[in-house]
């Protein structure tokens, strides 16, 4: 069984697109969605109608979180001030732009979402289990990862948030972040995830894919909303809206003064 998994979508409709179609074209058998579909971006309603016409599992994220229950921030933690005050604007602009209805599928969204591959028990959840802010670090131990898995009766644990693309194996059981659509991962970019199940011995692999998609588009998009520059930026030059850098090119960084 072929399982495709995005996370963090926020807002950014040409790069679900291109991700959906990439999926299809893999010949996936089910696509999982880990959460915020909004926020950062210029297209949350098109988003969630897209989640919702075309019937993609999705966990609730704490950007989805925020905007179902009329809060002025979703719990994130940003590098500076100024950047956590633009992302309070833009998210009253968010809840502005979807529909009653929208917003009600927003509040619906589980918490998380948990399927049976052969002998394979897979947990789906946006931040941690029990956490929907939570995030998994590198460099702890072991035991945390094992005893995480084991806890939440779980061999393959999905989860997004933190836009970076993750793998902690774990012998036969591991812990997989897609990293995002929406973007700050990478330079115009999304990313995705592809998990392959053999349902007969039950081994599993996974794979990641960047797919490049219309940024003019956005970007147009973007600008004709007025929405903060800065988080333009982040999809531009692939950086986190909340501040954090996933590369240490050096060059992304000069490109970012002189924008």
């Amino acid at each position: 069984m072929k399982i495709g998994i995005i996370s963090d979508i926020h807002g950014n409709l040409p790069g679900l697109e291109a991700c959906y179609k990439a999926l299809i074209e893999e010949g996936v058998d089910k696509i999982v969605c880990l959460g915020d579909l909004v926020q950062f971006g210029p297209y949350p309603s098109e988003v969630i109608d897209f989640m919702q016409h075309n019937e993609i599992d999705t966990v609730q994220g704490n950007c989805d979180r925020a905007v179902a229950k009329g809060r002025d921030n979703t719990g994130d933690s940003f590098d500076n001030i100024h950047w956590e005050h633009l992302a309070s604007e833009l998210l009253a602009w968010t809840e502005d732009q979807i529909t009653p209805e929208q917003k009600k599928y927003l509040k619906r969204l589980p918490a998380e979402l948990r399927y049976m591959v052969g002998s394979r028990r897979i947990l789906c959840v946006h931040g941690l289990p029990g956490n929907i802010c939570g995030s998994i670090e590198r460099n702890m131990s072991k035991e945390v990862y094992d005893f995480m898995l084991e806890r939440n009766s779980s061999d393959i644990l999905l989860l997004g948030h933190t836009h970076e693309m993750y793998l902690q194996p774990r012998n036969t059981r591991m812990i997989i972040n897609p990293g995002s659509v929406g973007g700050g991962t990478l330079p115009e970019e999304s990313t995705m995830a592809i998990l392959n199940i053999n349902e007969e011995n039950t081994t599993a692999s996974v794979s990641w894919q960047r797919i490049p998609f219309d940024m003019a588009l956005y970007e147009k998009k973007y600008k004709y909303e007025g929405l903060p520059e800065t988080f333009l930026k982040c999809v531009l030059l692939g950086r986190d809206p909340r501040g954090k850098w996933y590369s240490n090119d050096i060059t992304r960084r000069q490109k970012w003064a002189e924008l």
